[in-house]
């Protein structure tokens, strides 16, 4: 009898697939839900009936804060900053060179599942609309200060970037365009629509869940090209095995 240690096999492709499937499950119910508060229902059978609408309305709307898809969209963020944090404790222990580029994209990756979770970038608004009397694209003004810590940010981890390889240039670079397409870009176009419109109408409810989705894919594509890098890079079984 032989004393192996247990490791554990992620499916790399499997896994985004099926983060991809749940975004597209929770994107469908979340615009399913607006459907139905604006436009109504022919009835409501009972009880349990009613207490699903009122879910489906609430805890799966993807621009509300506090429900089911907040969770899921904090959660979704928690994983790449501990798939970074895994990187940079084999970093730290090869003392390779770039070590502190990877425990810095794992705080960050951490906080911003914090910020998720505790809506922190809203409480922006107000101060940076009274001073920028921003509408339109710039109607949530949070995203004057997003953009500015996304360039700083971006200027920092160059010369980390141009070091990876080819792949990985492309695979990071993907996955981040996605994810913050549309956490700023997409949340440009909510607050341009917000400001024709308002909040509470079918169409900014589309466009905010479909807004949304674009964060939900970009961070899936980025649990995926780390799950990559950890199969390509690590030593086998340092935590987990990828396939």
């Amino acid at each position: 009898m032989t004393n192996q240690t247990p490791t554990i096999k992620l499916n790399s492709k499997g896994i985004l697939i099926t983060l991809f499937i749940a975004t597209a499950i929770l994107v469908g119910l979340s615009i399913w839900g607006q459907h139905i508060r604006y436009f109504g229902i022919a009835d409501i059978r009972g009880a349990w009936h009613e207490f699903w609408l009122d879910h489906l309305m609430q805890s799966f709307f993807l621009d509300r804060e506090g429900n089911i898809t907040a969770f899921y969209n904090a959660l979704l963020l928690f994983i790449p900053s501990q798939l970074l944090a895994i990187i940079s404790v084999w970093k730290f222990s090869i003392k390779d060179k770039y070590r502190f580029f990877w425990l810095g994209l794992s705080l960050i990756w951490l906080f911003l599942s914090f910020d998720e979770a505790s809506g922190l970038h809203e409480t922006l608004i107000k101060p940076m609309r009274q001073i920028y009397g921003a509408d339109g694209f710039l109607y949530f003004s949070w995203v004057i200060p997003g953009s500015i810590a996304v360039i700083i940010f971006g200027l920092i981890f160059l010369y980390f970037f141009l070091h990876l390889d080819k792949k990985f240039k492309f695979l990071f670079f993907f996955s981040l365009a996605v994810y913050i397409g549309g956490v700023i870009g997409g949340e440009m176009i909510s607050g341009y629509v917000a400001s024709l419109y308002g909040l509470r109408n079918f169409t900014y409810g589309v466009v905010a869940s479909l807004e949304e989705s674009l964060e939900l894919l970009g961070c899936s594509i980025l649990i995926y090209s780390l799950l990559e890098y950890i199969k390509q890079y690590l030593p086998e079984g340092f935590v987990f095995k990828v396939t």
